[in-house]
């Protein structure tokens, strides 16, 4: 008899198995997602990386990676999945057929603020016209959708999840609340006490009622970078930590001054890009060089002199690597000569890789990208996931009919180069 179930129950499996491939098409590409993966519920930080203001949203599972890209006016946030074996990037719908142009008919169509998994199920934060910020999940194919809790009035600020809590902002203050539980069992780690009015020790962020949060977790403890503003009136981008447990959060980091690390562009204000791992932040002054502070003790060492190989630019980071892709200034495009007053800078063409430690280890060129596709706007770093490292092409506009007008729409391009060899793989062109 036990015989019989076990066969049956694996006859269920494999039903099942072939129903999802059968089904799991978007506009007419299959998407192959296994079922349940065993993940970690932890902080994903080398997910929470991304340069971009236009993709990043993204989360990773064992076979896979999950996207929430911006396509431009009229065209919507969409949600993608990327298999890690078939480099291969599919619309989350699971619709077949669907073009992906309705939000009542299409899964994809989700402006997710964040993106987490447990494994089994996708999770994202989404801001709900009238009704806050809401967290919904669904199957790790794109179906079975379904509110899971409500954290309150909504927030720019991106909630985390970590070990089974969400940690999150409202109201200008910081709680943590478990994934699926009611927002009143929310429990306030740090802000402004709306009962007495009265507001946290280090508390004087530029707009006491709506600070803005960075949020990061770290094995048992919890981080927060807020900007805030000294007794001179200076700003600076202020660590935090707690541990989760529920003990009392702490001042333990600030962008540190011109004396600790020289002049560079944004002295005294903030910190281009950060990581935390074991204790210690990793931070890119841009202008100024890799750096690493313990968190313990206070002490901060130079990890690498960047400017010596690009002047500015904007970095990522990951347990192994730290990434830094070179800016170049603003330049008239008739003539070439340097615009005057423009502080912005675009991306550039090579990629500086560095271990932890400061040694420069691979100048990965991109100019292959550039010779191959032609008109490149600029690149943009999105994450590194082992010797991977993946970033967004910006290559050009393209015609796009939009509620039956032809608009000029950014042509996005997914792409990646290893780090060991040097090789580039186009992956996706998210037109």
């Amino acid at each position: 008899m036990r015989t019989i179930k076990r066969l049956f129950a694996a006859l269920l499996a494999s039903l099942l198995t072939l129903s999802l491939a059968a089904c799991n098409k978007g506009g007419g590409r299959e998407v192959n997602i296994p079922a349940n993966q065993n993940v970690s519920d932890d902080f994903q930080k080398n997910m929470h990386q991304s340069q971009s203001g236009d993709l990043d949203g993204i989360c990773e599972t064992r076979e896979g990676f999950y996207f929430n890209c911006d396509l431009g006016p009229g065209l919507k946030f969409r949600l993608y999945y990327l298999d890690k074996a078939a480099q291969k990037v599919t619309v989350l719908c699971a619709k077949p057929d669907c073009g992906h142009t309705g939000p009542d008919t299409c899964n994809a169509l989700v402006d997710a603020m964040g993106l987490w998994t447990d494994g089994a199920r996708l999770y994202y934060a989404q801001t709900v016209k009238g009704a806050g910020k809401r967290v919904y999940s669904e199957e790790l194919n794109g179906t079975g959708r379904r509110e899971v809790m409500s954290l309150g009035e909504a927030a720019y600020d991106r909630p985390i999840c970590h070990r089974g809590e969400v940690y999150f902002v409202s109201g200008g203050n910081l709680y943590a609340v478990k994934l699926g539980g009611d927002l009143k069992d929310a429990r306030r780690i740090w802000g402004r006490d709306n009962a007495s009015e009265t507001p946290d020790v280090g508390y004087a962020a530029y707009d006491p009622d709506e600070p803005h949060y960075t949020l990061w977790a770290d094995g048992d403890t919890l981080y927060f970078m807020v900007n805030v503003t000294g007794e001179d009136g200076t700003q600076k981008d202020t660590l935090f930590s707690c541990p989760l447990d529920g003990g009392e959060a702490k001042n333990v980091w600030e962008t540190p001054d011109k004396e600790t690390v020289g002049e560079w562009e944004t002295t005294g204000v903030l910190v281009s890009q950060w990581y935390i791992a074991d204790g210690t932040i990793y931070f890119y002054l841009s202008g100024g060089d890799f750096w690493r502070s313990d968190l313990a003790t206070g002490e901060t060492v130079k990890l690498a002199d960047t400017h010596k190989k690009a002047l500015y630019g904007s970095a990522i980071f990951s347990d192994n690597f730290l990434c830094l892709l070179n800016d170049r200034p603003m330049t008239n495009p008739f003539d070439g000569t340097l615009m005057a007053g423009v502080s912005f800078h675009e991306g550039g063409d090579t990629v500086f890789v560095y271990d932890l430690e400061g040694t420069l280890l691979k100048e990965l060129s991109l100019n292959p990208l550039m010779e191959k596709l032609g008109n490149i706007n600029g690149f943009t770093l999105l994450f590194c996931d082992g010797d991977n490292l993946y970033f967004n092409v910006d290559a050009g506009h393209m015609s796009e009919e939009i509620n039956g007008v032809s608009q000029k729409v950014q042509n996005n391009i997914l792409c990646r180069v290893n780090i060991g060899t040097g090789e580039i793989q186009q992956i996706y062109n998210w037109q």
